[in-house]
């Protein structure tokens, strides 16, 4: 009798779904840690807590972030050759393989952490080889570009070289298919082994915005998927993913964290700034000129080019910049609160000292003192009522401005 009970106990556990506890931010109320049971009918995620028999109910519009306590993947280029861009800002690591009846338009990605996805060209707004150039090298395209631009690798005695003329036509498993209108006889173009590459970045319309409450997945590869959460329940999380028409299925055992977005406040790096940052080096050389300068501001990015990590912790959105920094942005009296969690990024170097500042209508509000390395995250939490004009400031503190890589992570203002 025993043995059956303990055969059916052993049952259940393996029956019951793969729950992880996770730690779910809000800008109303203290972190609260638990497993999710669902997202219910009122747009509310219940989170069970250890000795309570009452869940914890959440809005999705109230969450900041909801974080599990997974390590990232040791990610080998072997096993995600490629790193693609798409257009509404999602960022996926995976393996390219040829669309089903061989559709042109059409390619798949595949990875151990989203499954397989089904992508069309149109979607990509860049394609970049793991193994021959790392993430945010390739500049962008200038807004007078009339096409894609492809970004070939070093080939023996041949350096690496870029050609503007050249168009992405389709991916499949072996490479890309590249047209270009001066080397090519006919439209069909030439295929180019991945190896040849380093990426392709594409002229793409802007996306559409999303209307709903978004949800922005970090996954432990590195890769980020985002749209409107259409269920979670028994650990699994169902996104409306709209660029490929279908609902993308993530296990938490696969996130690191999920960032909510168009709730209740407005991330700084989804806004304009009221002017251009004004950013320099610590010595500022007597022909320094701002459009050459290498550490300018990146949206939802560390200066490295990775994603915002401080102490650890990796967050979808924020504000990468690098000392001397000064950022500047209109809230015209519309914001109650301003929040942040501010550091140096982990891929700063052990000389890395920054301050951080915040003026409200030019007034000194909010200051950090001194951050190294080795300091623990600083969040920020002031009141900004009638506030019209906020200034983000990273001033170098130490060792001038040596590895000053800091980060405004999930830098919002709440209405």
């Amino acid at each position: 009798m025993r043995l059956m009970t303990a055969l059916f106990a052993l049952f259940v556990l393996a029956a019951a779904p793969l729950c992880a506890q996770a730690t779910v931010r809000s800008i109303f109320k203290d972190p609260v840690t638990g497993k999710i049971r669902k997202l219910d009918a009122q747009g509310r995620l219940e989170i069970e807590i250890a000795g309570s028999d009452v869940p914890e109910r959440i809005g999705l519009d109230e969450i900041e972030q909801v974080s599990f306590a997974h390590k990232g993947d040791e990610r080998k280029p072997e096993d995600a050759p490629l790193r693609v861009y798409l257009v509404n800002g999602d960022v996926l690591y995976g393996t390219p393989d040829t669309a089903p009846d061989k559709d042109e338009d059409k390619f798949v990605l595949r990875s151990p952490r989203f499954g397989e996805l089904v992508l069309g060209i149109n979607m990509v707004r860049r394609i970049e080889v793991v193994a021959n150039v790392q993430p945010g090298v390739l500049p962008e395209l200038e807004p007078s570009a009339k096409g894609d631009v492809t970004y070939f690798a070093a080939v023996g005695n041949k350096p690496a070289q870029a050609d503007p003329a050249s168009s992405l036509m389709r991916i499949v498993k072996e490479g890309a298919w590249l047209y270009n209108e001066h080397l090519d006889d006919d439209e069909s173009g030439m295929l180019y082994e991945w190896g040849r590459l380093r990426g392709v970045v594409c002229l793409r319309s802007r996306h559409n915005a999303y209307d709903k409450l978004l949800g922005i997945a970090l996954l432990r590869d590195g890769s980020q998927l985002r749209g409107p959460i259409a269920s979670w329940q028994d650990g699994k999380l169902v996104l409306d993913h709209k660029v490929t028409g279908k609902p993308v299925t993530l296990a938490e055992t696969a996130l690191l964290s999920v960032t909510m977005k168009n709730g209740r406040y407005q991330y700084l790096s989804d806004m304009e700034f009221a002017r251009q940052p004004e950013e320099r080096p610590f010595y500022l050389p007597g022909d320094f000129k701002y459009e050459d300068y290498l550490f300018k501001v990146r949206r939802d990015q560390a200066q490295g080019g990775g994603p915002l990590s401080i102490r650890g912790r990796t967050y979808a959105k924020g504000l990468g910049v690098h000392a001397i920094s000064r950022l500047t942005f209109n809230v015209n009296r519309g914001y109650k609160r301003f929040l942040a969690d501010v550091g140096l990024d982990d891929s700063a170097g052990d000389l890395a000292s920054v301050e951080f500042k915040v003026y409200a209508d030019g007034k000194l509000v909010w200051e950090s003192g001194v951050l190294r390395r080795s300091t623990g995250v600083k969040t920020i939490d002031i009141e900004i009522l009638n506030v019209t004009q906020l200034v983000l400031e990273v001033t170098a503190a130490d060792n001038a401005d040596i590895q000053d890589r800091a980060n405004w992570a999930n830098a919002k203002v709440v209405r």
